[in-house]
């Protein structure tokens, strides 16, 4: 690439200004304060544009240094330049409420559009940011910043990876972070969601406990109930056998006085029909043996007739005692009439009561299931498939950031490496050979050999130290870049000797690219001449 054709219709402190360039090395000198800083800034604004910064920062940044006094609408103006052996016209106009931007092949009339990235083709990949580090060299910068650093590894991991850098290394990166924030307020809401429901198993679950426990009081109750009906009972039957037995031995002795009545009574009057006869036979003489023969059997008829009658008066009575008042029955009813319907009511009773305890620890075994079944719910719900699917994406994210910054590490080094031997073969030329290599280490820093020595770069002169960094932009500019770009240096040679200051120029002749030089002196263009 070489600019031919510089137009500034309105651009700082300069107005209405034309220059004409060519390819090679050319100086450009003035006083200061001629504008020779104020063009370096319009050659990048042309290329890269130039927005306004926000808030504190723009009061500062270049679209307020550099935007005119007088007519802001018109900021801007026209660079014409030649890439691959065509020709093209790049207009810009900066202000703020007629910003356009228009990029034409010369050649053939083509519009280009440089928001698709025309513009970024043509200048084989460089970037503002990479653009401040290795061509353009500003005044007291010519250290490169750590935007360098960040090109190196974005260039060596796109290239042994994709085998080319057409690729940025962190704005994958940052793909990657914002693709994982997306993916974390996912799983958070799902965390969130999964919470909730949580919440309401648990709760669930509770309710469940709390029903089962209940459940088990009553239970309690109710098996006690039916225990204390079968010890009534077994009372009740025990009595019963007793009257049982009261009565039947009653009864018996009953039985027995009567039978012993009607002996009696059976032999009195066998025994008075025999008396009577006696006396009849002895002609109803009345003697003492006859009178005791008769009153005998008498006595023995009254006991038999007493002994019938305790009998009969016995066995009443003693019943008597183990009924229950006929002012406790309904008409008609008794004893044995009470007795079956106290059975009947105790039996009923026994079956409601194994009815609800059946009841009972049926729907304690259901709600014992459900109870189970909501903990192992409660249990999986912190484990969804999509909670999962999320964790395992985000894991995923991550190691695709490890996994790419552990490549872009390891590929940098080696980038680093080959800066260093192309800034290495620049040092060596433009020290005639009295450093052979330099090299740049993470750790140590930048360093040389002298073929004795290896010296920190901290050791060396201010002018070597500018020097090492101007070699280390050139070479990064070579392996960063696939189109030449031109190189602009803006008063960068304030501390070289004229022996330095000459290698230089004589390098950079060589090199077979355009070369802008900005200089407020005129020994850059002398010692310029002197090499033609």
């Amino acid at each position: 690439m070489v600019i031919t054709e510089l137009y500034i219709r309105n651009f700082g402190k300069l107005s209405e200004r034309h220059f004409y360039l060519k390819n090679g090395v050319q100086v450009i000198s003035g006083e200061n304060e001629y504008g020779k800083t104020t063009l370096h800034a319009f050659i990048r604004a042309m290329l890269f544009g130039m927005e306004r910064g926000r808030g504190r920062a723009a009061a500062k940044d270049d679209f307020s240094r550099y935007e005119p006094w007088d007519n802001p609408g018109v900021y801007g103006g026209v660079m014409r330049f030649t890439c691959g052996g065509r020709s093209f016209r790049l207009e810009r106009n900066f202000a703020r409420q007629a910003k356009s931007v228009s990029l034409v092949c010369e050649n053939d009339g083509e519009e280009l559009s440089v928001e698709h990235g025309d513009l970024e083709m043509l200048l084989g990949g460089m970037t503002a940011e990479l653009f401040d580090n290795t061509v353009s060299v500003g005044q007291l910068k010519s250290e490169p910043g750590q935007e360098l650093s960040d090109a190196l590894a974005n260039y060596a991991a796109n290239y042994y990876e994709t085998g080319g850098g057409e690729y940025d290394l962190g704005q994958a990166l940052k793909i990657l972070g914002d693709r994982k924030k997306e993916v974390r307020r996912e799983l958070r809401v799902e965390e969130d969601a999964g919470e909730a429901e949580r919440r309401k198993l648990l709760q669930e679950s509770r309710y469940l406990e709390a029903d089962i426990r209940r459940l088990d009081v009553e239970y309690k109750e109710k098996e006690s109930m039916l225990r204390a009906l079968s010890v009534s009972e077994q009372t009740d039957v025990r009595e019963k056998k007793d009257r049982r037995e009261e009565a039947d031995s009653v009864s018996g002795n009953g039985r027995r006085v009567m039978a012993g009545g009607i002996v009696c009574l059976c032999a009195g009057i066998l025994l008075l029909v025999c008396s009577l006869w006696s006396w009849r036979e002895s002609g109803w003489a009345l003697s003492a043996a006859a009178f005791l023969t008769a009153v005998v059997p008498v006595l023995i008829i009254a006991a038999g007739i007493f002994m019938l009658l305790s009998g009969n008066a016995g066995k009443p009575a003693i019943t008597g005692k183990r009924s229950v008042p006929e002012k406790d029955h309904g008409p008609g009813q008794g004893t044995e009439a009470y007795g079956g319907a106290n059975e009947n009511g105790s039996a009923e009773e026994r079956k409601r009561l194994i009815w609800e305890l059946e009841r009972i620890r049926s729907e304690q075994r259901e709600k014992d299931i459900r109870c189970k079944n909501v903990k192992e719910q409660y249990e999986e719900s912190g484990k969804s498939d999509r909670k999962l699917m999320l964790e395992e994406r985000c894991r995923a994210l991550e190691l695709a950031a490890v996994e790419m910054q552990k490549a872009a590490r390891i590929t940098a080094e080696s980038m680093e490496r080959r800066v260093s031997r192309r800034a290495s073969e620049i040092f060596s030329a433009i020290t005639d050979g009295k450093y052979r290599s330099l090299e740049m280490d993470r750790q140590r820093g930048i360093t040389v050999w002298d073929g004795e020595r290896r010296i920190p770069a901290g050791r060396l002169s201010r002018g070597t130290v500018e020097q090492i960094y101007f070699c280390i932009r050139m070479a990064a500019a070579e392996t960063l870049s696939d189109e030449p770009v031109p190189v602009i240096l803006d008063d960068v040679f304030v501390f070289y000797d004229d022996k330095r200051l000459k290698s230089v120029l004589k390098w950079l002749s060589g090199q077979e690219k355009q070369v802008i030089i900005f200089s407020c002196h005129r020994r850059e263009e002398e010692l310029l001449h002197c090499l033609r």
